[in-house]
């Protein structure tokens, strides 16, 4: 395997967006609205009346099944990345999804996560733009 470095870079990205985004959806998801009224609440206090603590909740709840979801897809599309980039054989198509990987965590996050998308923007780049090695004297062995 050559190309090491575009598939640890990708494998970091999934696995950070598999602590972040999988955490805070599995987190939420599992929590009940009396405990999101005594613990999240008091932080969106200053833009959410005392009223309004069902609706708060069921947005974040929403909010936690999306970022569920989209960590789903990310999942899915690096690894699928790194099946084609594995021994150099396939750089533009891994690009292709690392690129489709990251736009996946900027869209499905609402751009909350573009650390994490930089990351597959990286791996993508990595893939397009390494040149691969060519040895003079050597003919198709």
């Amino acid at each position: 395997m050559k190309r090491k470095w575009e598939v640890m870079i990708g494998i970091a990205g999934a696995v950070l967006c598999l602590l972040f985004l999988g955490g805070f959806s599995l987190t939420i998801t599992s929590m009940e609205e009396s405990i999101f009224e005594k613990t999240v609440f008091p932080i969106l206090q200053e833009s959410v009346s005392k009223e309004y603590v069902s609706e708060s909740f069921e947005a974040v709840n929403v909010l936690a099944i999306w970022f569920g979801v989209t960590l789903l897809i990310v999942l899915f599309l690096v690894v699928t990345a790194v099946l084609y980039i594995w021994r150099n054989r396939f750089p533009k198509k891994a690009a292709l999804f690392y690129t489709l990987a990251g736009l996946a965590t900027l869209i499905g996050t609402q751009l909350l996560a573009f650390p994490l998308a930089f990351l597959f923007f990286l791996a993508a780049g990595f893939c397009l733009f390494k040149k691969k090695i060519e040895y003079e004297g050597v003919d198709n062995v």
